[in-house]
């Protein structure tokens, strides 16, 4: 017979799955969502405290920040996806000259040049960036994968080389990125 216990070890939770149920729970909820926005307005943050606490979103640690950031940018733009990593919601946002340049190869536009800067990122940098590039998603209506996001800024802190890469493919070089995700 199985026991709570046994079924739970069972049952891996992925980084951030319960924030992210929370804030899926609290989507129609107006007032929970404006106070939420508060996390990414640094004199509003204690506004959206009390939401955040049960997941380790108080305080300025990384893991903090993580969580901070990622109900920020959901209250502020709850569209998702499941599918791709932050370099695919990147190269969505770039207009069809752009992407024509790029695939070309003939240099680079706006939002390559802001993707570039965002991979320069140093440790806390990273969370300012991708706030800016998320807002430029929302007005584009372009989903985010709000789930790789926190996976993804959770790495940030010890392992940014290996996400920086991985974003970079996604955005630079999507059919290598998708051959690759397709593998065996």
């Amino acid at each position: 017979m199985m026991t709570e216990k046994s079924a739970q070890k069972g049952t891996t939770k992925r980084p951030g799955e319960k924030l992210l149920q929370f804030l899926r729970s609290r989507q129609e909820d107006r007032g929970s969502m404006a106070n939420l926005r508060c996390m990414l307005v640094d004199s509003k943050k204690h506004r959206a405290w009390p939401y955040v606490a049960n997941f380790g979103g108080i305080g300025e640690k990384h893991c903090n920040k993580v969580v901070q950031t990622v109900a920020g940018l959901y209250a502020t733009h709850s569209e998702e996806t499941h599918d791709g990593d932050y370099g695919v919601m990147c190269r969505k946002l770039l207009s069809d000259d752009e992407r024509q340049k790029l695939n070309q190869a003939e240099g680079i536009g706006p939002v390559s040049r802001r993707f570039q800067h965002l991979l320069a990122a140093d440790g806390d940098e990273i969370f300012d960036r991708v706030v800016r590039l998320v807002l430029r998603a929302k007005a584009q209506d372009i989903p985010v994968n709000y789930e790789q996001l926190y996976k993804d800024l959770l790495d940030w802190e010890y392992h940014a080389d290996w996400v920086r890469v991985r974003w970079a493919q996604s955005f630079w070089t999507p059919e290598v990125a998708l051959a690759e995700e397709e593998a065996p």
